[in-house]
């Protein structure tokens, strides 16, 4: 029953207007609650949460891949800027890296 929950959920990405996944949404979602499966309750209301953030991501395509990516880099150029004396040398180390920017 769960597993026909989830593959249903995946027909959200069919929709191409907004308006039409979240009807199909709200179906989906209190047929979630009515379940009664405590994992697919859970997995529901943490979906419903962040209806708006899918809803938009149908709406434009767009996803936040790219900064979680810059994220990480980020975090790498942290670790290895253990060594630097002051935050204007990582400050560089990241224009540099991120900013694709030349080096003359």
């Amino acid at each position: 029953k769960a597993y026909s929950l989830i593959l249903e959920l995946k027909k959200i990405f069919d929709y191409k207007k907004p308006a039409y996944a979240s009807k199909f949404f709200k179906k989906w979602y209190d047929k979630a609650l009515k379940s009664n499966i405590p994992e697919m309750k859970k997995a529901a209301k943490s979906l419903y949460k962040h209806i708006n953030g899918i809803l938009m991501h149908l709406k434009t395509g767009l996803t936040n891949a790219k900064i979680e990516g810059m994220n990480s880099k980020l975090r790498t150029f942290t670790k290895r800027a253990y060594g630097f004396k002051s935050f204007k040398y990582l400050s560089i180390t990241i224009f540099l890296a991120l900013g694709k920017l030349p080096f003359s």
